[in-house]
């Protein structure tokens, strides 16, 4: 039985840094510290129909399964017809600007093997030059997304409701239990897609992996970041080739749809009121960023 199907979703993304997750992969399971190997198999979903990224998966990965989209579904959908894909006792969903060293899936596999209570686990992530990525949060609250989205952190350094949700509290180093996590690095267990399905596809991106770990948490699943594994993250490099004023509107668009499932109607009337204030500040911010 395979143990963990790897899918990743790329749109557009770089040849460069597609290729060194690529590459990064051709022997996932290989484990340098002496974790047991693991038997994987590895899809990925193009959401742009690129030819050129067929050919990168078909050269650096000859086994893997490779669809292609006409059309951008959006990160849910897309991510849906990988998982629909997977045979794993595990899915592990990979951003394919991550660069995973040979141990760190096989560690995983045997971190959730063992931890039995675990649904979703992920890791430390990193940038290129080695910052530590912020990685996991508490389940966001009207308040700090409220915050947030008037732009207060570009003028106040320190709110304590944003740094809640941050997790700014504790240390990001250390094995812990959190809400929800990064989706760049996302193991989930076979019994949690079971019991909850796959992702929301009314989520066209931002909110599908904090909705997902809420799904599974209100299921009664532990998600689990594990600090003894590593991997390397662009963060945003594909996001970043979209327009500022669209990023926007996909955050505002799926910030109410997540307040509406987990929090009611009114919250998400809150969000819809003040969407024009919201524009406003968009487009300053977009503004001042071009310079």
């Amino acid at each position: 039985m395979t143990d963990v199907s790897i899918v990743i979703l790329t749109y557009k993304e770089a040849p460069a840094v597609l290729t060194a997750c690529l590459k990064s992969l051709t022997r996932p399971g290989q484990a340098s510290s002496g974790t047991s190997l693991v038997r994987d198999e590895i899809i990925v979903v193009d959401n742009a129909g690129n030819a050129a990224t067929e050919k990168l998966v078909k050269e650096y990965l000859t086994d893997a399964t490779y669809r292609s989209n006409e059309m951008n579904r959006g990160f849910a959908a897309a991510v849906n017809q990988g998982m629909k894909l997977a045979t794993g006792r595990y899915v592990l969903l990979l951003n394919p600007d991550t660069v995973v060293p040979p141990d760190a899936i096989a560690k995983m596999v045997a971190h959730m093997d063992r931890d039995t209570e675990v649904g979703i686990g992920s890791c430390i992530i990193r940038y290129p030059n080695g910052e530590l990525q912020d990685s996991i949060r508490r389940f966001p609250k009207l308040i700090d997304q409220l915050l947030i989205m008037l732009k207060v952190p570009h003028f106040v350094r320190r709110v304590r409701s944003i740094d809640d949700y941050m997790m700014r509290d504790v240390d990001p180093l250390q094995t812990q239990d959190v809400d929800s996590i990064m989706g760049a690095f996302m193991m989930i267990r076979r019994s949690v897609i079971d019991a909850i399905g796959l992702f929301d596809e009314r989520y066209f991106i931002w909110f599908e992996e904090v909705d997902y770990c809420k799904m599974a948490h209100d299921a009664g699943f532990i998600t689990r970041h594990y600090a003894d594994v590593e991997i390397v993250h662009h963060k945003g490099h594909t996001f970043d080739q979209l327009a500022t004023i669209r990023k926007q509107k996909w955050v505002r668009e799926s910030m109410r749809k997540y307040f509406a499932k987990h929090h009611g109607v009114g919250a998400a009337l809150v969000l819809w009121i003040l969407a024009p204030v919201f524009i406003v500040l968009a487009y300053g911010a977009a503004v001042i960023k071009r310079g």
